[in-house]
């Protein structure tokens, strides 16, 4: 008798077993290869596997408790076995499924950055979900916010998963010692406590008033943007080089000239500069949460984005997905997968666990999550911005847009070029690529 394996067999046609390899050594995962078939029971059911790739976005152990979750998935279900499959930072795990949906081996399921919808949809790589939600819960118990950025067209494509906005930390310790009673909450506030906690040895800065997260810059840019009244793409076209776009970058760079802020970290160090005190407040998601409040020295504050002409934060984080080229009986166990991940329990605990923000309102009803906003309520800080949130750049093309603007603010930061030049130079690369992209559909 013959046994599923976790994908297709490849159809006449498909990439020889030669390609595959080489595909492999170039790090895209294999389903099929890494889980091989489905083990029969005693009874003689069939034992469905299934791979699950994904990424870890923020500091602190989100791998061990990704792998602990999954254990605990595989131990309630005899029926399915998930393989998790640790893939590095969000585009490599974005890479790594794009290359392994191009040699039609997908894993089963995956966990990419929100803007990565649009990308996969244009690859017809997504199972639509919208029926299994309309006879589930899905769509009375998710905030609005979180689902809206796993969906197209009204339609459902996956469930949000670790959810999060970029908040600002502050150093209560700092703020003390500098005469500041409050966090800031606009833009001018933020600025003058940037100037005041910033502590300079002669031309050297041994405390940096305020540091933006490196390596996600975009993400926290938008956020801006947004905070002055804009939302600078559509499903078509980037509006990089609008007047209100152009506003917030000047915002930023007056800060990095008067060395307020790093012109550049990256994503990693930021975090580890705001807990070693080498910088007084820090813009970073609300997924490094527990991490920062449990590493750090010092009492550390949590405050909404401060705003700009209004209000405004960017959704990041991701949902699980579904591939849609796989055998019905994969699909289904899937879904059970993601739902699983996705429960009123598991979502409290992710929250708890990592200062992601559960994406369920259920969840914030449990006792644990109840309890734990008790002891820690700048867990719940961040749904200021989220309620005001949307989906973070969902366009076509998404990793050559992203790099043309973080290549803009960048240079703009570093002093190279000037914030309407930098911004209007991206936006027409990347429009150029979007509906080159779009044409390919057609």
């Amino acid at each position: 008798m013959s046994t599923l394996s976790a994908v297709p067999t490849a159809p006449a046609g498909a990439a020889s077993p030669g390609r595959r390899q080489f595909i492999r050594r170039s790090a895209a995962i294999s389903a099929a290869g890494l889980l091989g078939g489905m083990p029969l029971f005693a009874s003689g059911q069939q034992q469905v596997k299934l791979a699950f790739m994904y990424p870890v976005g923020v500091s602190g152990d989100i791998n061990r408790l990704i792998s602990n979750m999954i254990a605990g998935f595989n131990a309630a279900h005899s029926d399915i076995q998930v393989e998790a499959i640790y893939a590095g930072s969000y585009d490599n795990t974005e890479q790594k499924v794009m290359t392994a949906l191009g040699v039609g081996e997908p894993p089963a399921t995956w966990l990419p950055i929100n803007s990565m919808l649009a990308t996969f949809l244009q690859m017809g790589a997504l199972e639509d979900v919208t029926a299994l939600a309309k006879k589930d819960d899905i769509y009375q118990d998710f905030l609005p916010g979180f689902l809206g950025t796993c969906m197209a067209d009204n339609k459902l494509y996956g469930l949000p998963f670790q959810c999060s906005t970029p908040v600002l930390y502050y150093n209560k310790a700092a703020f003390e010692k500098a005469g500041i009673k409050a966090a800031p909450t606009n833009w001018s506030e933020l600025e003058a406590a940037a100037r005041a906690l910033t502590v300079r040895q002669g031309d050297a800065v041994s405390q940096w008033g305020l540091t933006i997260g490196g390596g996600w810059h975009d993400w926290i840019f938008e956020s801006f943007v947004r905070q002055n009244g804009l939302v600078f793409w559509s499903r078509d076209k980037v509006m990089f080089d609008a007047p209100e776009s152009v506003n917030a970058l000047e915002f930023w760079q007056r800060m990095a000239q008067a060395k307020l802020m790093p012109a550049a970290s990256t994503w990693e160090s930021s975090a580890n500069d705001f807990m070693a005190g080498r910088t007084a407040m820090l813009y970073h998601s609300t997924g490094s949460m527990t991490n920062i409040l449990k590493s750090s020295s010092f009492p550390v504050g949590v405050a909404p984005m401060p705003k700009g002409k209004q209000l405004g934060s960017t959704m990041g984080g991701g949902p699980i997905l579904i591939a849609r080229k796989q055998p019905d009986a994969h699909k289904r166990a899937a879904w059970t997968f993601a739902r699983w991940m996705t429960n009123t329990q598991n979502q409290a605990q992710w929250c708890i666990d990592t200062g992601y923000l559960a994406a369920r309102k259920s969840s914030w009803e449990t006792p644990a999550l109840k309890a734990h906003v008790a002891k820690v309520p700048e867990s719940r800080t961040a749904f200021v911005t989220a309620e005001v949130a949307g989906a973070f750049l969902q366009v076509p093309g998404y990793h050559k847009v992203r790099e043309y603007l973080k290549g803009a603010l960048d240079r703009t930061l570093a002093g190279d070029a000037r914030p309407d030049a930098a911004l209007r130079e991206a936006s027409a690369k990347s429009n150029l690529e979007i509906q080159r992209l779009l044409r390919r559909s057609a």
